[in-house]
């Protein structure tokens, strides 16, 4: 597909570089809704965010030479005083999120379908050299959502979004990376579903062309009586020549774990 026919350019090249801060200098960051200040007092260092409406394609960071602003805020950090960079990195949400086609989908025996679902970002914030994060902020406020039964089920987020069909039906957020999402029935029964759940914390995030994707998910569904088979992949999608890993996943899939992708079914997860 052309790329003209994906999205705008959202321009991410400087967000996930290290950033230098002289003391009484502010760094802000935004990508989407979020808007984060992070200030280098004379010993310690402050972060203030908030959500900002009608930014969805914002994406930029600079550096400001100002002093602390008593409006905004602030928590401070006490940190080692050698330290004076930080780094931001883009993460995927640290529980399930329930996701809904446009409208019920009846899959036929032998038949596949693709999905395209945008995923809110979660910005870790790294200081000097370490590799666990400060503090993470998510990018917008997801609703908590229950999927499965009362007494075994789960404890998820619920995204508002669709998911797409086309690759050009997305809209150039700068606060999500698009998740790629096959669904086949492998089986010979007919195949009903109004909502998905889906396991964020097992992909990694990857720079493309034009935005932000994870590694892809298939799912085969093999009949009501047999076992689903759930592959969630760990290289770069081949959309929008995606291919440098910008955040990693927060866990690593377990094979035979069990998991539940549809309403009413249970999958088992096999490796790739």
């Amino acid at each position: 597909m052309d790329q003209q026919d994906i999205s705008p350019m959202l321009d991410y090249s400087k967000l996930w570089a290290p950033h230098a801060l002289e003391r009484n200098q502010t760094l802000e960051f935004a990508v989407g809704p979020l808007l984060m200040r992070i200030h280098r007092g004379m010993q310690d260092w402050y972060v203030a965010h908030e959500s900002v409406a009608g930014g969805d394609e914002r994406c930029f960071v600079r550096t400001l030479d100002e002093p602390l602003n008593p409006d905004n805020e602030w928590t401070r950090w006490i940190i080692d005083e050698g330290i004076n960079s930080l780094r931001f990195l883009p993460r995927l949400p640290d529980r399930p999120i329930i996701v809904r086609p446009e409208m019920p989908i009846s899959l036929m025996p032998r038949q596949s379908v693709q999905f395209f679902i945008g995923i809110p970002l979660w910005i870790a914030v790294v200081n000097g050299a370490r590799q666990d994060p400060a503090v993470e902020i998510p990018t917008m406020t997801l609703s908590n959502s229950w999927f499965g039964p009362t007494t075994e089920g789960e404890l998820c987020y619920a995204l508002k979004t669709t998911a797409k069909r086309h690759l050009a039906e997305l809209l150039p957020h700068a606060h999500r990376a698009v998740f790629p999402l096959e669904v086949r029935n492998a089986s010979s029964e007919l195949l009903k579903f109004e909502r998905l759940c889906l396991r964020p914390q097992y992909l990694n995030v990857f720079q493309g062309a034009t935005r932000l994707w994870t590694s892809k998910g298939r799912v085969s569904y093999r009949g009501e009586e047999n076992w689903s088979r759930i592959v969630y992949a760990s290289g770069a999608p081949e959309y929008d020549r995606a291919g440098a890993q910008v955040g990693s996943a927060r866990e690593a899939m377990r094979h035979g774990a069990l998991l539940k992708t549809f309403d009413n079914l249970i999958q088992k997860v096999e490796l790739p």
